[in-house]
């Protein structure tokens, strides 16, 4: 993409996110109401929805492993309470990376308290450009490994209108070794605790139509935690949403900040990934102690139970916001397919293509992508 392809990417998401914000109004706030989330009399509580998960990017090489999820509701005769969820996760990849891992959602008490767990391990086979880290370093591509274990647990109560704050304490261990012999970081423990605060406007948890949603985490890393490293993390999600139309037609946009300050370890930096901020890119390739993405993604219900998107973004990844251009973007587009599984609490299948800056990767999963 061009200069200008990037800063028009830049405004529209901008443009999306922030222009939907004066059109949201109280009513619509909160994930639901009037019923988002009733179960028809005699309509089992219990739903299951599973889907392989292949894959291919340039660095894993082709993949494959599978997801399961149990979606259920705390009480069934609250028509306004969203449904908890269990999962399981697990593949493994042509480059012999691997991971297992558990999750746990729990929306209870009329949803004013929710929680989450996870927990599992894994050994990753990725690359990284070292020219992130600088002036002076090659801008090559090198192979590097992480062995880890972890563990996450957030809880967080509604205080006000439609804030949640609360704690959450996140710990994992780390074994790094960049190829061929360059370095190799002895396992490493870090364990942090930190609070976090979210405020849903969604009208709906699953598939929102309208709405915006902000996330905030602060995470403190400390040796008086049983840290090995001193850092501390700082994670903002805005993401929002509006009709164009109808609810067949809906824009949606995402902004993604994550910052590490201090004595950040390898793996405590922040990457640009297709699973957690821009499709497009292999898991790991771009690493820097900040990242900044923008996404903007057309979704269509076409047919049915069919739908498709498309999207594109742009990220950026370095060690100093200052270091920042647009000559250094990384841009990426994709289209997707849709297959909804559960109409009750309106949760999808979906499959993603993304290509960016030499570079592409294919996703499956349950549910949107934000």
């Amino acid at each position: 993409m061009t200069g200008w392809g990037t800063k028009g990417i830049l405004v529209a998401t901008a443009l999306i996110i922030f222009g939907i914000l004066p059109h949201t109004s109280l009513a619509q706030m909160g994930g639901g109401g009037s019923g988002t989330y009733a179960l028809e009399e005699g309509e089992r509580n219990l739903k299951f929805a599973a889907v392989p998960i292949p894959g291919y990017s340039d660095v894993l090489g082709f993949s494959l492993g599978v997801i399961g999820m149990a979606y259920y509701k705390m009480d069934r005769n609250d028509d306004d309470l969203p449904p908890s969820s269990t999962g399981i996760l697990g593949f493994y990849s042509e480059n012999n990376s691997w991971v297992g891992m558990a999750f746990q959602k729990f929306h209870f008490a009329k949803d004013i308290w929710r929680a989450t767990a996870a927990f599992g391990t894994g050994s990753f086979k990725y690359q990284f450009n070292p020219s992130s880290e600088g002036p002076g370093f090659p801008d090559i591509f090198l192979d590097y490994t992480t062995v880890s274990n972890f563990v996450y647990l957030k809880g967080s109560r509604l205080t006000w209108s439609k804030l949640y704050l609360g704690a959450e304490v996140l710990a994992w261990s780390a074994k790094v070794s960049i190829d061929p012999d360059l370095l190799e970081v002895p396992n490493e423990f870090y364990s942090s605790l930190g609070v976090n605060g979210e405020w849903d406007g969604r009208d709906h948890i699953m598939y929102p139509t309208s709405g915006t949603n902000t996330t905030v985490r602060y995470d403190v890393y400390d040796e008086a935690l049983g840290s090995d490293r001193d850092f501390r993390k700082l994670n903002v999600k805005i993401s929002g949403y509006t009709t164009l139309g109808d609810t067949t037609r809906i824009l949606a946009g995402r902004i993604l900040t994550d910052s590490a300050f201090g004595d950040v370890p390898f793996s405590g930096q922040a990457i640009l990934s297709g699973n957690q901020n821009l499709r497009g890119y292999a898991n790991g390739r771009h690493r820097g102690d900040k990242l900044l993405t923008l996404e903007t993604e057309y979704r269509w219900n076409f047919h049915g139970k069919w739908g498709a998107v498309g999207f594109a973004g742009v990220g950026f990844v370095g060690n100093d916001w200052n270091s920042f251009s647009t000559g250094d973007a990384l841009p990426a587009a994709g289209l997707g397919l849709r297959f909804r599984m559960i109409e009750t609490y309106k949760i999808n299948a979906r499959i993603d293509y993304g290509w960016g800056k030499n570079d592409q990767a294919v996703y499956f999963s349950i549910g949107e992508a934000y």
